[in-house]
């Protein structure tokens, strides 16, 4: 499924920056929030501040296999393997929101609009994954 870009919360980066939040070493997971949250990124900071999280039914949170950093030159890029929801799922979603699972507060990292055009992306009974960017993974760091 393509999606928006990642966008980071700003507590995010600073736990980056202060090296609470290991891009490297943490486990990270996935969650999908319907089009009632409304992201807050200079406020929002962990799990607790994720509202109107999709719940029941086919939904459940997943671990992101595959992530890894890796750098060229002055940019690193954060990716992981697609987040797979399942094969023959019902769902709709307006976000995709990563958080650092390893984290005390479950830190929140970034989320990602599934459907820009103001809508919500849907399955019925079928296949819910969402995948990185294939150039900048879900992003990216390099000096201005």
């Amino acid at each position: 499924m393509a999606a928006g870009s990642f966008t980071l919360y700003g507590a995010a980066i600073e736990g980056i920056a202060r090296g609470l939040v290991d891009l490297d070493g943490h486990s990270f997971k996935a969650a999908l929030a319907g089009s009632g949250y409304t992201p807050d990124v200079a406020a929002h900071a962990a799990l607790a501040d994720l509202t109107n999280e999709l719940a029941g039914g086919d939904y459940a949170r997943v671990t992101l296999t595959g992530v890894a950093l890796a750098r060229t030159g002055t940019t690193v890029r954060f990716t992981s393997d697609p987040v797979d929801f399942g094969a023959a799922v019902t769902l709709t979603a307006k976000y995709l929101v990563i958080y650092d699972d390893t984290h005390a507060a479950d830190a929140l990292l970034g989320y990602v609009d599934l459907d820009t055009g103001g809508g919500s992306a849907a399955s019925t009974d079928g296949p819910f994954e969402v995948s990185p960017h294939a150039t900048d993974g879900w992003f990216t760091m390099a000096p201005a």
